[in-house]
């Protein structure tokens, strides 16, 4: 009998000897909000204790979004105001005496209906009008100016919608196709995309991404197509160097879905840690706070699977995907974490373990 690969390297298609019975997962509730994460867990060791989340605090913008031109846009005029001067008193003749007229006879009045009686009106005394008076000038109603061109009409230019520079939708649906090569190949061009250009990559940073990563990761593969008897016979002719037909070095190293499906529950695995390693830089970056562990998107996945997939080759993945998102705040956990790990009964998980092990104890407090 041919022995299982102890450890296989994350995106290498090497082929499982074995199929590994999977019994029927038991997972534990799982929401994830990438943008505010909560996650539920068992204890992992010491119980982690739910750090409460601050939201991102974004710098405050420092230009305007729109610039208006600054000129008035109207100008009214302003009234002139005059001096007022006093007018000077001057010394009037004295009235001329006229002789007396004598009274012309009276004539009978007519006899004529009473006139309605009027009320007198109030006596305004006269004003002398050799006097001169003052000039007051009614202000007129103020009438805009002429606006110039220019500034008569500002134009507001409409900001363009910022574009997504990734199609979440395709890559959604890539990770979901029945196709594991898609699937594989998906996974691939996103730990790329981290690597080449993270600003870009944080786009990836979707709730729906994480869940398809982890239905990857979860997914029942008992039910598939392994090796037959004759393609382990003919691969452990090919390890052994025996001479081989074309035939024989064909059904070697050709993968049955089974195996497909399980070196792609190491992608995924390989594939979350990367971004949830990017998730905590950027909210490392905002808030200047880190993450709890409990709280990284997808974490839980992968500690499950550390301890309960049957797969050693998946196993191995969940510790070399912790390692990688190591962090000071983390060390206490993932101590426990590999300490246990160091006792499985798989030589390759042991081995996994204690290179972790090595590394965490590199790392500051």
């Amino acid at each position: 009998m041919m022995q299982v690969p102890n450890y296989v390297n994350p995106y290498m298609q090497q082929p499982i000897v074995q199929p590994f019975a999977t019994p029927a997962p038991n997972y534990n509730a799982v929401k994830i909000d990438v943008h505010n994460p909560s996650v539920s867990t068992p204890g992992v060791g010491q119980a982690v204790v739910n750090v409460p989340q601050q939201a991102p605090q974004y710098a405050t913008p420092t230009m305007p979004y729109y610039t208006y031109p600054q000129t008035q846009l109207y100008q009214y005029p302003q009234a002139p105001q005059q001096p007022y001067y006093m007018p000077p008193v001057q010394n009037l003749p004295a009235p001329v005496a006229q002789a007396p007229v004598a009274p012309a006879p009276a004539m009978p009045a007519p006899q004529v209906a009473p006139a309605p009686v009027e009320v007198p009106a109030p006596q305004v005394a006269q004003q002398n009008i050799n006097v001169p008076q003052p000039v007051v000038t009614q202000p007129s109603a103020p009438q805009p100016a002429a606006v110039p061109a220019e500034v008569q009409k500002p134009e507001v230019v409409q900001s363009a919608p910022i574009a997504p520079q990734v199609d979440l939708n395709a890559y959604i649906a890539k990770l979901t196709n029945p196709d594991y090569e898609v699937q594989a190949t998906t996974m691939e061009e996103m730990a790329n995309m981290v690597k080449e250009d993270p600003q870009k990559a944080t786009e990836l940073l979707d709730v729906k991404v994480m869940d398809a990563l982890s239905n990857i990761v979860k997914a029942d593969t008992s039910k598939l197509a392994g090796p037959t008897p004759e393609q382990i016979a003919a691969r452990q002719k090919l390890l052994s160097n025996q001479q081989m037909t074309d035939a024989e070095k064909q059904l070697a190293t050709s993968i049955t879905p089974m195996e497909q499906a399980e070196r792609n529950k190491s992608y995924a695995l390989f594939t979350s840690a990367i971004l949830q390693k990017l998730y905590g830089d950027e909210v490392s970056k905002l808030t200047n706070t880190t993450v709890p562990l409990t709280e990284l998107p997808g974490a839980v996945t992968v500690v499950e699977q550390l301890k309960n997939n049957p797969n050693p080759m998946v196993r191995t993945s969940a510790i070399e995907a912790l390692s990688y998102i190591q962090n000071p705040s983390y060390k206490k956990d993932l101590n426990t974490l590999f300490t246990i790990a160091k006792n499985d009964e798989d030589k390759g998980v042991q081995e996994a373990a204690t290179a972790a092990l090595d590394k965490l104890n590199q790392m500051p407090a």
